[in-house]
């Protein structure tokens, strides 16, 4: 239980500074809010979805409690660098040990991918995760793992996530412009 608990705080961090984002729906593996619309793959039953209210998707994986979740949202703070959005993911995190931090190419647009091992609140996690921007819209896809669990829940990740996830067209997204 305590680890749930701070699975959740570590969630709640990784949140802190952005906007709460307007509730959508999943359904068959499509994400859709008024804001952005986009695909992934089904996870498997150990994954049960969270409600967390700053995020469009979050899961848990009972089995060796892994956190995924996807973000997408469309304000003002999508004007900010990739390596400020990534400052803000962090806050909270100690102990920092980036394995990865690479610029690629994803869904053709920068992104920043990062691998890491961090400490909140004296427990270690390992981290890795995707910042991008499309659109005028920012987005964030996750995982944060217990160490020993990680390379488990990262073939997960990689499979039913990040290789799946595609950004639909139909959603009216906003466009910011300077």
């Amino acid at each position: 239980m305590r680890v749930f608990v701070l699975l959740l705080i570590i969630l709640f961090l990784f949140n802190c500074s952005v906007e709460k984002t307007t509730k959508g729906f999943y359904l068959d593996g499509i994400y859709k809010n008024k804001e952005v619309k986009y695909s992934m793959g089904e996870l498997p039953d150990e994954c049960v979805r969270l409600d967390v209210e700053s995020l469009n998707m979050a899961f848990y994986n009972k089995k060796n409690n892994g956190i995924i979740y996807t973000n997408g949202k469309c304000n003002k703070s999508s004007d900010n660098s990739l390596k400020v959005l990534q400052t803000h993911l962090l806050i909270g995190f100690k102990n920092k040990k980036f394995e990865t931090e690479e610029l690629i190419k994803y869904q053709k647009r920068d992104c920043l991918h990062s691998v890491l091992t961090a400490e909140l609140d004296g427990i270690e996690r390992k981290i890795n995760y995707y910042v991008f921007k499309k659109d005028g819209c920012l987005f964030d896809i996750v995982l944060i793992s217990p160490p020993e669990f990680f390379e488990e829940n990262n073939k997960i990740f990689s499979e039913l996530i990040i290789n799946k996830f595609k950004i639909l067209k139909g959603s009216n997204i906003k466009v910011f412009v300077k």
